[in-house]
């Protein structure tokens, strides 16, 4: 079968080639023959509006960044003809910044005192920093593989192997990562709360002035307890793929090129989704949300889901399967059978949230007595137990103790191809329980366990825009949401993995097709393939102010 992939690259490495020939008066530089990438572009703000080009939005951005870490994750809008396509999908429950808890808590104090939008600035200060560490994260994947394909392309050449990793930092930033797609669940915490949603669309906005286009906030922004779910997703396209990509418009049924604004196309941005209330939430808030891009020939969905907590520890221990799952198997169903209405099963399908699948309880605290001698209590809203308990969780040799009972996602994934003829799969996890953790500054946090992927780095000092040298925040941030998470959890729930990424078989071959892709294109690079490149990331991140560590996929 033909690469998904192979169109893609194909596509953006002709217009690439075009673009960098027209620059050059008609001098077009072979590229093949040059390991060093070309200068980055300067920066421009761009987003939903043509508007946002100007000086200004690129200013708003920066001060909305400020401290050190806009400076420091800065992109480049130009990347080589060859660069490998590259998507990242992040899912992120943001419960933990909770506006109306912190403008109670805060009365009185800073936390009470109203900056615009009516939003406390404690609040809005922990939006931006949540946002800030994000995009410290793309900076770091995006430099990872920026780092990756130069040793690549490199390879050859003897005299530029000798060069440092840091070679690359002098060449300029780091190309933006082709298509980035967030999926947050719970915003603004336990209730509708319209001055939060307004001021996290606005922000989101100016996240990435870098990008080509975004989509912006997209969501259900209606209060009403009928249709509010909390959940809502952005997209962001780079520069190169700006030109083939489209979105599709629900209403209209057909896609629309990213370029002619498909947020004004209909009016109103929730053309450009389908989501909504499980239709037995009742008073919760969960639900699901649909977007589906076209990337040149290949269409790609994603799917945000929010499913059923479990409501009462103990309930969720008297019996192995818990009497929860059903109600997350019925959901997941029901999201999946809204979706096939508009998108075709047979098409790259990634189902990335927050699932709220838990661990089997029944038959873990079984084996913790049967075998460790340990005694576990559950009540309504409690866990009474040892502090060795918690060390299953949070320290990580003891992780084959409990990985075994995380069973629930394997059934859920029988269910459903059992119900719906949908297959899904995930890769394989190597990241401590995203859920329930607490929430803890830096300084608070234990030290973090290595990193799953090798983050150069990069020791130049680093200032603010007021001038101050901010190194040691810039270190301790990084040094948390690059490594492996190693957060304490909060002693009410027993900690699981419910936050995932979970994708179909097409969605594979998207993912694995860069082999058939890159042996197309490796003549024209004169034998310098980026084969290299063919990896994948699943991983989590401790972001601060967030009870659930976000998972992040990179291929």
């Amino acid at each position: 079968m033909r690469s998904l992939l192979e169109g893609i690259t194909s596509t953006l490495r002709l217009a690439q080639q075009q673009e960098v020939q027209q620059q050059a008066g008609g001098n077009f530089r072979d590229t093949s023959t040059k390991c060093l990438p070309s200068a980055p572009q300067p920066l421009a703000s761009v987003g939903v509006s043509r508007e946002s080009r100007d000086g200004e939005s690129a200013v708003a951005s920066m001060d909305l960044l400020s401290g050190g870490l806009f400076n420091y994750s800065r992109f480049s809008m130009d990347s080589p003809p060859d660069f490998p396509f590259k998507m990242l999908m992040v899912t992120q429950n943001i419960g933990g910044i909770n506006p109306i808890a912190d403008e109670v808590e805060g009365s009185g104090g800073e936390g009470a005192d109203c900056a615009c939008d009516g939003l406390s600035s404690g609040v809005q200060r922990k939006v931006m920093e949540f946002l800030s560490e994000l995009r410290l994260l793309i900076f770091e994947y995006s430099l990872c593989e920026y780092t990756a394909y130069f040793k690549a392309r490199c390879a050859s050449d003897e005299s530029l192997l000798q060069s440092s990793v840091g070679a690359v930092v002098d060449h300029g930033p780091p190309p933006l990562i082709d298509v980035i797609v967030v999926h947050l669940q719970e915003i603004g915490g336990k209730k509708h709360h319209r001055e939060f949603i307004d001021y996290l669309s606005n922000v989101l906005l100016k996240f990435l002035p870098e990008a080509g286009w975004t989509s912006g906030l997209l969501m259900e922004t209606n209060g009403d307890k009928d249709l509010y779910t909390a959940v809502g997703s952005v997209v962001f396209v780079s520069h190169r793929m700006c030109p083939i990509s489209s979105i599709l418009s629900f209403h209209h049924r057909t896609y629309v090129c990213v370029t002619d604004d498909p947020v004004t196309y209909g009016s109103s941005p929730a053309i450009l989704f389908h989501g909504k209330k499980f239709s037995g939430a009742g008073d919760s808030r969960k639900g699901f949300l649909l977007i589906s891009l076209r990337l040149g020939t290949v269409v790609v969905n994603f799917l945000n889901v929010h499913l059923y907590n479990d409501t009462i520890n103990k309930n969720a221990s008297v019996s192995s399967p818990s009497p929860f799952e059903p109600r997350r198997q019925e959901a997941l169903l029901e999201a999946l059978a809204e979706c096939v209405v508009f998108v075709s099963p047979d098409d790259p399908l990634f189902i990335f949230g927050d699932f709220n699948t838990r661990l089997d309880i029944c038959n873990m605290l079984q084996y913790l007595k049967e075998v460790k001698h340990m005694d576990v209590a559950l009540s309504s809203n409690d866990i009474r137990s040892p502090d060795s308990f918690w060390e299953l969780f949070e320290d990580p040799q003891y992780i084959s103790v409990i990985k075994p009972y995380d069973v629930e996602i394997q059934r859920l994934i029988d269910v459903v191809a059992e119900q719906s003829g949908i297959e899904l799969a995930e890769f394989v996890i190597r990241f401590p329980p995203t859920y329930l953790c607490q929430l803890k500054a830096n300084a608070e946090l234990p030290q973090p366990m290595g990193s799953p992927m090798s983050f150069s780095e990069d020791n130049e000092i680093v200032e603010d825009l007021s001038g101050n040298v901010d190194n040691e925040r810039i270190s301790a941030t990084l040094e948390r949401i690059t490594s492996v998470p190693r957060r304490p959890y909060m002693r009410h729930r027993i900690p699981a993995w419910c936050d995932r990424v979970l994708w179909n078989p097409a969605a594979l071959e998207l993912m694995t097709g860069r082999r058939t892709s890159c042996a197309a294109g490796a003549d024209e690079n004169n034998g310098n393939s980026s084969c290299v490149l063919r990896r994948y990331a699943y991983r989590s991140a401790a972001f601060n102010h967030t009870d659930h560590d976000g998972v992040t996929l990179l291929f």
